[in-house]
């Protein structure tokens, strides 16, 4: 195969809320705000203590559910806007809270929002409020549905020359939207795949009591959760060795499955360690799972080995030596020594 070398024209679709369309699940939702747009709910008319940074609403199955968002331009020129709504979900690795981009398919709650048209241009300095709707399918399931309306820069941003590749960024701000579909709720959580990855050396001096708790958190309900987490490890006979409580992820969404890692300390050169992962998202409601190590000095255990085995041989030798000599006297013809007159 014959490759061309050519001249590409990528673009990047960075989606970003607040500063990205990627959060850290482990922080509380705030207003969506990248320095030259934001993407709110429409404040009410009446004003309130408490403003709305993100959205909190309810619907039946069937229903049509009405709300509003506001688009505020902060720069001096025009900007134009897709707008659409999209599925939130965690990603796979430490459970960050995002959001679906504007070709990727919508299944749940973003294919539920209407907007009342795709594009706006929102004029330098100035704001818009954009009514929308979320129809609530006849067979929604119970529980939270997350997701956001997202405003996307149409504008290509920051081009620039690497490596021959010309690359542009699109940037969005989404505002967060939950919706809590009426009916039953079944909060729970599963904790699998428990792992430990320590830092000990092969010889008892080397390599530290530093290690790496790997585990995977499922929301099998169907209901968002914080849940609390934590890890314990324990050496042989009970030890306590250490303790860790994580900070909680914030927004685990009803069915996804996030991997997370903890570092821990107290690891000795030669032990049993169980690793045991407990959550708890209320009193009696949770999980544990948990994992069993060796820790062993492999290297020094060699040595051991060969210690011991030359200790062996050597002894061994010596029994046979004592034993040959022992078996020459025996054998030795009997000499009689008669007295001379």
């Amino acid at each position: 195969m014959t490759l061309v070398a050519r001249r590409v024209t990528a673009t990047l679709t960075a989606l970003i809320l607040g500063v990205g369309l990627v959060l850290l699940a482990g922080t509380e939702a705030v207003a969506a705000d990248n320095g030259a747009w934001s993407v709110t709910p429409t404040p009410p008319e009446v004003e309130t203590a408490t403003p709305r940074n993100y959205f909190v609403l309810e619907g039946e199955p069937g229903q049509v559910v009405k709300d509003s968002v506001r688009i505020q331009n902060f720069t001096d020129k025009p900007i134009t806007f897709d707008l659409y709504g999209a599925d939130g979900y965690n990603t796979r690795a430490s459970g960050f809270f995002a959001l679906k981009g504007l070709e990727e398919p919508q299944t749940d709650v973003g294919a539920w929002i209407r907007m009342p048209f795709r594009r706006l241009t929102v004029a330098g300095r100035t704001q818009a409020d954009v009514p929308f709707t979320i129809k609530v399918p006849d067979n929604a399931t119970p529980g939270d549905h997350v997701g956001g309306v997202v405003a996307l820069n149409t504008a290509i941003e920051g081009t620039q020359d690497a490596d021959d590749l010309k690359i542009g960024v699109q940037r969005a701000v989404g505002a967060r939207l939950y919706l809590r579909v009426a009916g039953p709720v079944t909060p729970d959580v599963t904790v699998t795949e428990v792992g430990l990855d320590h830092e000990r050396g092969w010889l008892p001096w080397t390599g530290s009591g530093n290690g790496t708790v790997t585990y995977t958190i499922e929301n099998t309900g169907n209901v968002r959760l914080a849940p609390g987490t934590v890890i314990a490890l324990t050496g042989l006979f009970g030890r306590e060795l250490d303790t860790v409580r994580p900070e909680a992820l914030v927004d685990l969404l009803p069915g996804q499955t996030v991997t997370l890692t903890e570092a821990v300390t107290g690891i000795g050169f030669l032990d049993r360690v169980t690793t045991s992962v407990s959550l708890e998202i209320s009193e009696g409601v949770g999980d544990t799972g948990q994992t069993v190590s060796w820790v062993i000095p492999w290297l020094a255990m060699a040595l051991l080995a060969l210690l011991l085995v030359g200790a062996a041989w050597w002894w061994r030798r010596r029994r046979n030596e004592r034993q040959r000599s022992f078996d020459s006297v025996r054998d030795a013809p009997l000499i009689t020594v008669s007295s001379v007159p």
